[in-house]
């Protein structure tokens, strides 16, 4: 059902010319903050705290900054530094556009190291800062920020103060909040994901750097083990642990040194729902550094159950970690993420396990870690194999798309892209000289792999065919995963460069088993957030799914209603949207005069195009005077009651030019679907196709579900008009509206010229019906059905039903235009017209 092809037209233009940029500036109180900050740091440094912060050791090369913090320092800042109350616009912040990419720059300095993979919470893309030591002089004054740019209003801000991270956060929707383990500033901190206000912070005595997972109530998170005082001296046992969190921040259970278990955590944790998969690194113990006598599963693969129970383990070459003969590097450490294929698990090391100074990636079996097969990889002392915040990603045929950084012949790096099976047969798909290869792809559509190298962005098939690059805001190393949001690319550079790159023809990560690092948007980690894969091939069901219906549309009513209610209910408008786009779903959104004002008086515009620009279909919904939610305009003022007829006791506005006048500027591609009453008189010119009910004098009916595609004349004027009803709207439950049975029912009786119409309303938004629409999404899916838009769906029929019109969809085929004999022959009568649809 997907397209099988990119759209490789050039974007949009932006209001800024490539090369030119715009700095804004904003108020004195972010200045007064940084002032701030810098106090507090010089305060902790002459009170001797700060000598900890800013130790380094020699071998570690890794973490320079791990946020020697106890329990006092965490209080100090936590007093010192209060939490914002609501994002302020970052004030230097620097806004370009490059070719087809505009990019946000933050002030850059030798030490920035931006390592964390963007998520996304309704508008917004949130990251976390971090900067290094490696020999750098200045620490910049977003060192310790959580930065969230605003896909609305296209500018960057400033969320949080006082703490810094290598690692992405994890939105628990469910929750409404957001956790953010540090590697400075604490153990973890909670936000609010409505307000991005801070709620508290959690955790116990050591830092985190990687990210962790929400399973069953409770939040699973690991910790570092620096060979520092704060984890050695004497030895802290929450060093180098996994515990698990409840809501009120209580430890609920945990996994540490007093079960054998002493390894720092710097991969993130990932789940199937069943068990959890921790990747280490060191398992320092007090001056026992690179001492591995003791087996404590460092550098290892680590299967746990709930209750943080070690079930299995997985260790290559050396007993522990391996301590490499290089100045500056210091030993073998599981990288990124340990990605879940259906049996199998994928892990990738960043330097050898052993002598044999080649690195390696290892499939292993899910049941009992055992291994399955590995592929190996020549290795470079000066770098490292891949990055610590990257890992294989996953397509839906369970086959592996792998990074790796490999020595040229003159032993100068070289950014290499794999593709490999779950037997370790590999494909080289690409190869760029004198590059890093240190972030995870991402895949998009099943179709296409998203490969970023230095200060580039490739766009591959599958099977390595180049199809687009675009270059970066700078030249800087991409240590992070590509994301797609709302048909966009965010490319985010070690810099802090965020790249955007609109209208690439993507629509998201397909049904990709594990499509981008931490596997979604939400920053999971967690199978539990797939929706339903294709099986791999020969595993098919014999009883598996299906249906030949021609297509399905869902329509959304955003009805006559108050500015006040249109405020309460645009947040849920955008939840439903962004639910839609997790499925790759196309939505109809069909908007009244009352909604349409309330986009153009609230600066919306930009908003809505994104959807639009994202596949879906800004169209019309109109109640003329026979209704009692009269929007007020139609072509019969005469037919306008008295005012105290109608709902909100609406007045004549205009006729449905005017409406349509007024309604232009949503849609940049125009309006021409529409779902509405008294289209007798108010049918509009500019219209093409309409869904509405068969019987216009009775309720909604579970009869509309299905239908053909008919041809009509409204005002004189054709139209393709369809069927549709209700689903998820409350008032309608126990009469009109379908249920899931009636939409399975439905799809297993359908023929192939029939359609599915259904209609979500106000009510859906209100009461948060988002659960039904899932699960309306994945009985749909489950039948290989994909939610398309009015005008996509309809422009395909003519008059022989399914024959497929031109993809020219602008205009009407001629003979309508001309009135032809066939069109003026159809009985317009509507109880006419529903004898053509054909139920099953």
């Amino acid at each position: 059902m997907k397209p099988n092809r990119i759209d490789l037209r050039c974007p949009s233009k932006t209001e800024l010319k490539p090369g030119e940029t715009t700095t804004r500036r904003n108020s004195s109180m972010n200045m007064r903050r940084i002032l701030l900050m810098n106090l507090v740091f010089a305060v902790l440094f002459l009170s001797g705290v700060g000598e900890a912060m800013v130790s380094t050791f020699s071998s570690i090369s890794r973490v320079e900054m791990v946020g020697a913090f106890t329990a006092v320092t965490d209080t100090r800042l936590a007093t010192a530094m209060a939490a914002q109350s609501q994002p302020q616009p970052v004030p230097d912040a620097t806004y370009a556009v490059k070719g087809d990419v505009r990019y946000v720059q933050i002030p850059i300095t030798d030490c920035v190291n931006v390592t964390a993979t963007p998520i996304v919470v309704g508008d917004w893309m949130i990251y976390p800062m971090h900067t290094h030591q490696r020999q750098c002089q200045t620490r910049g004054p977003y060192d310790r920020t959580l930065l969230g740019f605003n896909a609305r209003d296209g500018q960057l801000y400033e969320i949080y103060g006082g703490a810094a991270g290598e690692a992405p956060l994890t939105y628990v929707s469910e929750a409404n909040t957001l956790y953010w383990d540090v590697g400075f500033g604490g153990s973890v901190l909670r936000l609010d994901a409505e307000t991005l206000a801070f709620k508290d912070k959690i955790g116990v005595r050591a830092t985190s750097d990687s990210s962790g997972v929400f399973l069953d109530g409770l939040y699973y998170y690991g910790t570092v083990n620096s060979p520092f005082s704060n984890c050695q001296q004497p030895v802290n046992p929450d060093c180098g642990g996994v515990f698990a969190l409840d809501a009120e921040g209580n430890v609920s259970y945990s996994l540490n040194l007093d079960k054998g278990f002493r390894a720092w955590i710097g991969t993130g944790l990932t789940t199937d729902g069943e068990f959890l998969y921790i990747g280490t690194a060191a398992q320092t113990v007090g001056e026992k550094s690179g001492d591995e006598t003791e087996y404590l599963y460092g550098c290892s693969v680590v299967k746990a159950d709930k209750q943080l129970n070690i079930v299995a383990s997985f260790d290559p070459g050396d007993l522990g970690c391996y301590m490499l003969p290089f100045q500056g590097a210091n030993m073998d450490s599981v990288a990124g993420e340990i990605p879940i294929g259906p049996n199998e698990l994928w892990v990738q090391y960043v330097r050898p396990n052993d002598s044999g100074m080649r690195t390696a990636l290892y499939i292993l079996e899910k049941e009992d870690l055992s291994e399955r097969c590995h592929l190996e990889f020549d290795f470079e002392p000066r770098t490292q194999a891949v990055g610590f915040y990257a890992a294989p990603t996953l397509d839906a045929e369970g086959n592996a798309y792998v990074p790796v950084t490999v020595p040229d012949a003159t032993a100068v790096r070289k950014a290499q892209l794999f593709k490999v099976t779950p037997r370790c047969q590999s494909t080289l798909l690409m190869e760029v000289p004198e590059s890093w290869a240190h972030a995870s792809p991402t895949l998009a559509d099943d179709q296409y792999v998203l490969f970023a190298t230095d200060g580039r962005l490739h766009i591959l098939t599958l099977d390595g065919q180049l199809v687009r690059q675009y270059e970066l805001g700078s030249d800087a190393r991409v240590l992070t995963s590509p994301v797609l949001h709302n048909g966009a690319i965010y490319v985010l550079q070690e810099d802090g460069t965020l790249n955007i790159i609109e209208n690439s023809g993507l629509e998201g990560y397909g049904k990709a088993i594990w499509p981008r690092y931490r596997h979604d948007n939400l920053g999971s980690g967690s199978l539990l957030n797939q929706r339903a894969t294709e099986p791999p091939p020969g595993d098919e069901d014999e009883g598996e799914k299906s249906t030949q219906l021609a297509g399905a549309f869902v329509a959304v009513h955003l009805e006559v209603s108050t500015r006040q209610h249109i405020a309460q209910l645009w947040p849920q408008l955008e939840r439903l949207i962004a639910l839609a786009d997790e499925y790759g779903e196309k939505l109809t959104l069909m908007f009244t005069a009352h909604w349409a004002r309330y986009v153009l008086e609230n600066d919306l515009l930009n908003e809505v195009h994104a959807w639009e620009r994202a596949g879906h279909e800004i169209a019309l919904h109109h109640h003329g005077p026979s209704h009692a939610f009269f929007d007020g305009y139609t072509n019969r003022p005469d037919l306008i009651q008295d005012p105290s007829a109608y709902r909100f006791r609406t007045t004549y506005q205009g006729t449905m030019d005017d409406l349509l006048k007024m309604m232009a500027p949503l849609s940049e591609r125009g309006i021409v679907s529409a779902g509405m009453t008294d289209q007798e008189y108010d049918w509009h010119p500019q219209l093409r196709y309409q869904a509405t009910k068969s019987d216009p004098e009775a309720g909604p009916s579970p009869d509309d579900l299905l239908s053909v595609p008919h041809r009509v004349k409204y005002n004189d004027m054709p139209a393709i008009e369809v069927f549709n009803t209700g689903y998820a709207i409350g008032r309608l439950e126990g009469s009109g509206a379908v249920t899931l049975e009636d939409v399975e029912r439905a799809l297993e009786t359908a023929t192939a010229e029939q359609v599915m119409g259904l209609v979500l309303n106000d009510d859906t938004l209100q009461n948060r019906r988002f659960e039904d629409v899932q699960e309306l999404f994945e009985v749909l899916e489950s039948y290989g059905v994909r939610v398309q838009t009015m005008r996509e769906l309809l422009m395909e029929f003519s008059e022989s039903g399914l024959a497929r019109a031109s993809c020219m969809d602008s205009v009407l085929p001629a003979s309508w235009e001309e009135g032809d004999e066939a069109s003026s022959d159809l009985d317009t009568s509507r109880k006419t017209r529903a004898g053509r649809a054909f139920h099953g």
